[in-house]
């Protein structure tokens, strides 16, 4: 019956709105958490009593259709905030401390009639003259940076921030990887993956939680299988923490990671760690980097030949166990598309370090003519690339 409704809606506002110039459709970003869907289609029908269609998602062509509301929430209280597609603020409303414990029905009649008054009667408060103290006491009160449509990853590795409900994130590396990502509410996210080879194939999930306002944690796991009838299979669960907002923020997490090559030798595991970040260096440009570390034990194998006493030679191979270290890691920038904010590209350096330990005694001696081991320590750099896209469905 709402799927009915919503469509009959969308049927009646198309008609209406060949009448009407301007903008006739208006986007809510409810950072607060307040919107439910019975207070959405309630403030559907409102709005296109007002030649005005409530959606979801933004065609960036046509950007100036659209009024860009949003409910905030600060220390203070809630704030609502309508801006036009110039990013020009219209008006606001401070709606007070006690708008998240109001009925639906409560919620719906404040945030409505007073996102009306804002595009109906537009005050341009960034335009009138105020003092410097208001204009510090507002931006400590109120003000909060938009999100970035782009906070739920760095390259490829996860932060704790979740995607919206009904957000579909694409990512892909070189253009030979392909990652989707989809919010089945706010809080899940499951995805998958590939390569253009179709090898490997995994599947994703995360489940974040918020703390506080700038805190949030997640849990996930990854699960990667190979094709074409190859036995290679591997698992990482992993637990992350961000620390900071949309736009510069750390995460530092830690899984386990276990493997089967598909060679025939048995599994691997090894402890995972990483540390990303992202800094905001511009209204259009990111600095960030993802780094992780990897501990896992290999098996090596050596040889040897000894000439005995009587003139004939003894052969020996022996297999041994050490450790290996990597460092892996992805370092750039990211640039945001002006025109579609939805869009991003992601340039820099992929960088590994292999650092290996000493082979044990007696496989470190000279005496084992070949060893599989190699000690040394090597660092490989290369460029990268990613571009990204986000969907509101």
């Amino acid at each position: 019956m709402k799927t009915v409704f919503k469509v009959f809606s969308f049927i009646v506002f198309l008609i209406i709105s060949n009448f009407a110039i301007a903008q006739n459709k208006i986007v809510i970003e409810d950072r607060a958490a307040i919107l439910n869907e019975e207070i959405e289609n309630q403030l559907q029908q409102k709005f296109l009593e007002k030649n005005l269609f409530l959606t979801n998602s933004v065609d960036f062509r046509e950007k100036c259709d659209y009024y860009f509301s949003s409910i905030t929430k600060s220390e203070k209280g809630y704030l609502l905030e309508v801006k036009d597609c110039n990013d020009k603020i219209l008006g606001s409303y401070f709606a007070g401390a006690n708008l998240g414990a109001l009925s639906n029905q409560e919620k719906e009649i404040i945030i409505f009639y007073n996102l009306w008054e804002i595009i109906e009667n537009p005050t341009y408060p960034d335009t009138a003259p105020v003092s410097k103290s208001d204009d510090l006491e507002d931006e400590q009160n109120y003000s909060g940076p938009v999100n970035s449509e782009h906070d739920s990853r760095y390259f490829f590795a996860p932060s704790a921030l979740p995607l919206k409900k009904g957000e579909l994130y694409y990512n892909s590396l070189y253009f030979l990887s392909h990652d989707i990502q989809y919010g089945i509410n706010d809080n899940l996210t499951l995805g998958m993956g590939t390569t253009i080879f179709g090898f490997p194939f995994y599947l994703t999930a995360k489940y974040s939680i918020p703390i506080q306002e700038n805190s949030h944690l997640a849990f996930g796991d990854l699960f990667m299988v190979g094709t074409y009838g190859t036995n290679f299979f591997g698992n990482l669960a992993f637990a992350t923490y961000t620390y900071g907002n949309s736009h510069n923020n750390i995460s530092i997490g830690a899984g386990h990671l276990y493997f089967k090559p598909g060679d025939g030798s048995e599994i691997s595991s090894s402890i995972v760690g990483n540390i990303s970040g992202i800094v905001r260096a511009g209204t259009y440009f990111y600095f960030l980097s993802e780094n992780y570390l990897f501990s896992f034990k290999t098996t090596e194998s050596a040889t040897r030949s000894t000439q005995l006493s009587d003139g004939t030679w003894l052969f020996e191979s022996a297999e041994y166990e050490t450790r290996r270290n990597i460092w892996y890691g992805l370092t750039g920038i990211r640039f945001v598309r002006k025109s579609n904010e939805l869009v991003s590209w992601q340039f820099g350096l992929t960088h590994m370090l292999f650092v290996s330990a000493k082979a044990p005694a007696p496989y470190d001696s000279p005496q084992w003519e070949t060893n599989s081991f190699n000690s040394e320590t090597r660092m490989v750099a290369f460029p990268t690339f990613s571009f990204t896209r986000k969907f509101k469905l």
